[in-house]
């Protein structure tokens, strides 16, 4: 024994002194040498090439020193320090003598750490620092951008140059660019290829549905710019299309990474494969540019009144948080309009500003709308408008309603601040403000109210109580009408319990309401004159039983329901008060709409309700009708709701659905003893296949007063992207047409097309009659052109 372990021992030294002449050290856990000593097998081998600073570690190993060529399995780690690789792998061959390594099957590569390679079947010659391999690769670089190699690839590492032909580039921002061959230079991020198309990120120019594509003949990228030759640019959508609905045709295509913009050289504007428009030069930022100075799309109008203009807005950015839209108006007549929104963030609010001065031969006029939402701390924010016109009709004629976020109501001016709190179980808004009414005359269009305020409170209370207890207090201090003048405190106290069930089935609910107004009034027709004090109590009972029953395949619902009202001490005169009752509102603790005051007396509302359903759950039959009854009349309230009778109308709906395509609703209120009608609408919705129509017919006779009103939308699309719409609305007393509005829309992703022809009357005698025939098209999401009145715009 003694002597075997001499004899392994020299072994092993004269085997350990030939693999270190021949550069190869060996440590291993188990050894065999076979074939007279030429062949080395060795388990959890750790294999050392000291000269080449390379280590390979595997859980076996293959030496064949006549060949030089040593064989690793299972578990391959292969590191090459000098070159800074590092290789994974269940099976590598290292060629000593010609320094190329081979890697069988999937295998994974780390260079520098820069680079992350996943393939198959991959060859490493260390002599000309080449990887390369006809596999499919994926490489990752170091700034998240992925390389898809389809058909293999060969990367010198030493100098960094990448090479493949069928490439997919994905860069961080998830845009795809595909080549036909590519060269790349990663040390310093310079990309040469040819046939190049980029796919971009769907919703990068802000739709998910686009399809945002830009195709090239040869391309140029680095770090500052990407360029393309014969370049082809659209955001359509092209599924199932045979053209796009739009793409630029470019001589030559740039992104400027560093200003963040497009640009385009010797372009056409083709629309559906037909070029429209040559551009010279055409720019704009790219989707990560939020803002960015330059002029926006320049747009044409005409119209009877005010002949023919053009607008040139501007946008500039002044600052990181400031900028402007400047959107001049040049009118044939020599008029100059100019109108700017300035827009500003601070550190806690937003400022918004309309302003514009019209020049011309009607003189100068001019508006100013102002606005600033702000916080000023976790509880509190507040609201400043301040709205200005020189001019009644001003914001009408010029319609700058179309071209202001701020502008509203062209007819109103509201000035005010607001201040609101907020707390965990109450809140606080506040309110000065200042309403002028453009349509009135100048000492009677004012009106101001400050402060006008809001408080509320959920109180909390035990559980016993069954219920919750809320507290409300509001009021105002208005000035209106030149001389009226009207004060206002009400507090609102209101109990409103659990809804319980008894054994029957019966659902019931109950409100204990208390109501103090406080009131100062001069000349006013809403209060008494100077100060009143007063007291409302009312309490409610609602009472309900829901019925199910199903027969065959549908479910039918019925629901009586009950609800009495008791108020001790009546209210004032408010019969003029315009209010009218319905089934949705005639079960409401405030359904005379008043604020400071309570219904009553005492009343029983009834009220019926039927259903019946498909068990599909599609409603097929929907009915309601209610009543109120009172013991005697009390004429200080409101006569349209009739709650100051006895006995109310009786009113209610009807809605049926004889199918999917047809379905009818019918509104209605007759007399007590069905003797007329009061108020009746009508509603049918018919539509089949892409044919929708929609009427609605309303009038009113007898106690609410004549009225006769009749509407009708129609629409027909005749595919997915054409529409065809008419909407019109007449006064069938007065024999009087609102308007005609007739409406054709071509729109998909990417491009809208709209005619519309518009006919509107006008009321107001300062105003005229209005016909325009406008037509617009959107190149979505870059510019839209068009002509308002393009009738009138081809008379000029």
């Amino acid at each position: 024994m003694k002597n075997s372990l001499i004899i392994s021992s020299i072994l092993i030294l004269i085997l350990n002194l030939k693999l270190s002449a021949q550069e190869i050290r060996i440590e291993s856990s188990k050894m065999d040498i076979v074939n007279d000593g030429n062949i080395v097998l060795a388990e959890d081998a750790k294999i050392l090439v000291p000269s080449e600073n390379i280590k390979i570690e595997s859980k076996k190993a293959d030496y064949n020193k006549i060949k030089n060529i040593i064989k690793f399995k299972d578990n391959v780690f292969f590191t090459d320090n000098q070159n800074e690789v590092l290789m994974e792998s269940e099976y590598v061959e290292y060629k000593k003598n010609k320094e190329i390594i081979y890697s069988q099957g999937k295998t994974k590569l780390n260079i520098e750490n820069k680079y992350n390679i996943v393939s198959e079947n991959i060859y490493y010659d260390r002599s000309l620092k080449k990887i390369y391999t006809n596999k499919e690769a994926l490489i990752e670089d170091k700034i998240n951008n992925f390389y898809i190699l389809k058909e293999g690839f060969e990367l010198n590492i030493s100098n960094e140059i990448l090479k493949s032909k069928k490439s997919i580039i994905i860069d961080k921002n998830s845009n795809k660019y595909i080549f036909e061959n590519l060269f790349v230079d990663m040390k310093i991020n310079e990309i040469v290829g040819k046939e190049i198309k980029v796919e971009f990120e769907k919703s990068y120019f802000g739709n998910e549905n686009n399809e945002p594509t830009l195709k090239g003949r040869s391309s140029y990228s680095n770090d500052n710019e990407l360029k393309m030759y014969k370049a082809v640019f659209s955001t359509c959508n092209s599924t199932n299309k045979k053209c796009r609905g739009w793409e630029l045709n470019s001589d030559e295509f740039k992104h400027n990474k560093n200003k963040k913009i497009f640009e385009y050289k010797n372009s056409w504007l083709k629309l559906f494969n037909q070029k429209i428009f040559f551009l010279p030069y055409f720019n704009h930022p790219d989707p990560t540019i939020k803002r960015k100075s330059g002029f926006l799309t320049p747009s044409y109008s005409a119209s009877d009144n005010l002949g023919l203009s053009v607008n040139i807005p501007y946008f500039k950015v002044l600052s990181e948080d400031k900028d402007l839209t400047f959107n001049p108006r040049f009118y044939a007549d020599k008029s100059f309009l100019f109108q700017n929104e300035y827009r500003q963030a601070l550190n806690k609010s937003n400022i918004k500003s309309d302003f514009s001065f019209l020049f011309g031969e009607v003189g100068t006029k001019g508006h100013i709308f102002f606005n600033q939402y702000g916080i000023l701390n976790n509880n509190l924010n507040y609201e400043l408008n301040l709205q200005m016109v020189d001019g009644d009709n001003y914001l009408k004629n010029h319609k700058l309603s179309e071209t202001s976020s701020l502008i509203e109501d062209d007819n109103l001016l509201i000035s005010n601040l607001d201040l609101n709190w907020n707390f965990k179980d109450s809140k606080l808004n506040t309110s000065f403000k200042v309403f002028e009414d453009l349509s009135r005359n100048y000492n009677d269009r004012y009106q101001y109210v400050f402060p006008d305020f809001n408080f509320y409170k959920n109180i909390r209370i035990p559980k016993s109580y069954n219920g919750k207890f809320y507290f409300n207090s509001y009021g105002y201090n208005k000035y209106y009408d030149t001389n009226i003048k009207e004060s206002v405190i009400t507090n609102d106290f209101l109990f409103s319990s659990n809804r319980f069930v008894s054994s029957k089935g019966i659902s019931s609910k109950y409100d204990i309401f208390l109501k103090n107004p406080t009131s100062y009034a001069e000349n006013s027709n809403n209060f008494e004159e100077n100060a009143n004090y007063e007291l409302y109590g009312t309490f409610k009972l609602d009472s309900s039983l829901p019925m199910q029953k199903k027969i065959d395949q549908y479910y039918h619902f019925l629901r009586p329901v009950l609800s009495f009202r008791y108020s001790p001490n009546g209210n004032s005169d408010i019969s003029s008060k315009d209010v009218l009752l319905n089934y949705d509102n005639v079960f409401n603790l405030n359904r005379i709409g008043s604020l400071n005051q309570v219904e009553g007396g005492e009343s029983l509302s009834m009220g019926l309700e039927f259903k019946r359903s498909i068990l599909e759950g599609r409603d097929i039959l929907d009915f309601k009708v209610g009543n109120v009854i009172k013991l005697e009349e009390n004429v200080k309230l409101p006569t349209k709701s009739k709650l100051n009778k006895t006995r109310s109308d009786i009113f209610g709906s009807l809605k049926y659905n004889f199918s999917e395509n047809l379905k009818l609703g019918y509104d209605f209120s007759y007399d007590r003893d069905l003797k007329y009608s009061n108020l009746e609408g009508l509603n049918i919705d018919f539509n089949l296949n892409n044919f929708f129509t929609d009427f609605y017919y309303y009038t009113t006779d007898n106690e609410l007063g004549k009225s006769e009103t009749i509407s009708n939308s129609t629409s027909f699309n005749f595919n997915k992207e054409n529409k065809l719409k008419f909407n019109t609305t007449k006064d069938l007393i007065s024999d009087f047409t609102e308007f005609y509005d007739l409406i054709y829309s071509y729109e998909t992703d990417c491009i809208s097309v709209n005619l519309n022809y518009n006919k509107s009357f006008y009321k107001d005698g300062n105003l005229k009659p209005n016909e325009s025939l406008s037509f617009l098209i959107k190149i979505i999401p870059f510019t839209e052109l068009g002509a308002n009145n393009l009738g009138s715009l081809l008379r000029n």
